[in-house]
């Protein structure tokens, strides 16, 4: 009996084989991919409990891999292989979800115990289907996550707003939605308020001066003027602006 499904992610043909033959030994069953569309197309049509890939593999590289995943099948462990240490991929690929961060060449032993860890953690998530029909009518897929994890991440997402900071919420690498601090809604909504309430009273002002009575009755002896009455205003206008 398998003791899990993984798919390995490499241009390194070499690195496939033995890493292959490393998982297969410990008794997983082993898919290889040499690029990011083809992992997707094989993360599309079947099960795995975990996935290994490479930082720089071709067509889609590694963190945008693990995005897109995060987007289809947030409860699919990660297992980011770096080619040499970096803390700054290390941590991006924290803060999209990896499971963990390996630096190549990895041993057996450390591949198959970070197999096993991922696929419990995989199996160890219950699955809630979804059978109620969106607004679109249409079919949302089944979405399944532990709930430590959700409010481990809600909490980090929750406490950046909180402190400040802007969180845009995507969707297929779409911004949908920004969540912000209520001292931000106030300043935008104090500032949107000062704009409309300066409007206003220009407006307000405006409309007072048209109703004096020697606006209105400007305004009447314009409208019973003749053309020649006009044409000659107008004249004694520009001279008036002219001195």
């Amino acid at each position: 009996m398998s003791n899990g499904r993984i798919l390995i992610v490499d241009d390194e043909p070499s690195v496939l084989v033995s890493y292959a033959n490393s998982l297969t030994g410990a008794g997983f069953e082993v898919t290889r991919s040499s690029d990011g569309v083809d992992a997707m197309r094989r993360i599309e049509s079947g099960q795995f409990d975990a996935v290994f890939s490479d930082l720089s593999i071709p067509k889609i590289n590694g963190l945008a891999l693990l995005r897109r995943l995060r987007i289809r099948s947030p409860e699919l462990p990660v297992i980011l292989m770096l080619d040499a240490p970096d803390n700054h991929a290390a941590i991006k690929g924290t803060e999209l979800g990896a499971l963990r961060s390996l630096v190549k060449p990895i041993a057996a032993e450390l591949l198959a115990e970070t197999a096993f860890c991922a696929v419990r953690l995989r199996r160890s998530r219950r699955h809630i289907p979804v059978t109620p029909h969106d607004y679109r009518g249409e079919r949302p897929e089944p979405v399944s996550v532990s709930a430590t994890d959700a409010k481990n991440e809600f909490g980090r997402i929750l406490e950046k707003a909180i402190r400040g900071g802007t969180v845009v919420i995507t969707k297929h690498d779409v911004p949908k939605a920004v969540l912000i601090s209520v001292d931000q809604f106030d300043a935008i909504s104090r500032a949107n308020r000062f704009k409309l309430e300066t409007l206003s009273g220009e407006f307000d002002a405006l409309l007072a001066r048209m109703q004096t009575p020697a606006a209105r009755a400007g305004m009447k002896a314009a409208f019973d003027a003749s053309p020649k009455q006009l044409g000659q205003a107008a004249v004694a206008a520009a001279r008036k602006r002219g001195r």
